[in-house]
């Protein structure tokens, strides 16, 4: 039981990392986030020295492309990551009632006392349930915090 609960903790973790990276991505991409509106962009543009302002400006939009492009790059892998992690939990978390459901019919042959009864699977479920609200509830304070 300690283990169902703990990977049902973990895939919540898992799922509300990825729905929060998300949201994440989506405010660093929104236009008050972009790369002309940086600090490194104004000290980019204060800091050249070269007195011809077509290749300056040139300089300026290759450091830029560059640096979306890194951005796209970063968070593409940032959400491949997140979303693997996700998949490996949700499967984990899948195989635990299988187990419960298996040595249920176990112990059925084996020992009735040793049976899970239907109220410990209820209060297995309510316990669950608790830690995906608990979860939840962070992840909804995380996400209101960086907005």
């Amino acid at each position: 039981m300690n283990e169902v609960c703990q990977s049902k903790y973990t895939q919540e973790l898992a799922e509300q990392e990825y729905h929060l990276l998300k949201q994440q991505i989506t405010y660093y991409n929104s236009p008050s986030q972009s790369f002309d509106s940086s600090s490194i962009a104004h000290s980019l543009l204060n800091d050249l020295s070269i007195p011809d302002k077509q290749m300056q400006q040139e300089y300026y939009q290759k450091c830029k492309a560059l640096a979306e492009e890194c951005r796209t790059n970063l968070f593409a892998m940032y959400m491949q990551a997140a979303e693997d992690q996700r998949e490996e939990c949700k499967k984990k978390c899948e195989a635990n009632p299988k187990k419960i459901f298996s040595s249920k019919h176990l112990s059925l042959n084996n020992d009735k006392e040793k049976q899970l009864s239907k109220i410990m699977i209820q209060l297995l479920d309510q316990r669950c349930q608790k830690i995906s609200e608990r979860i939840k509830c962070i992840y909804k304070f995380k996400a209101q915090s960086f907005l």
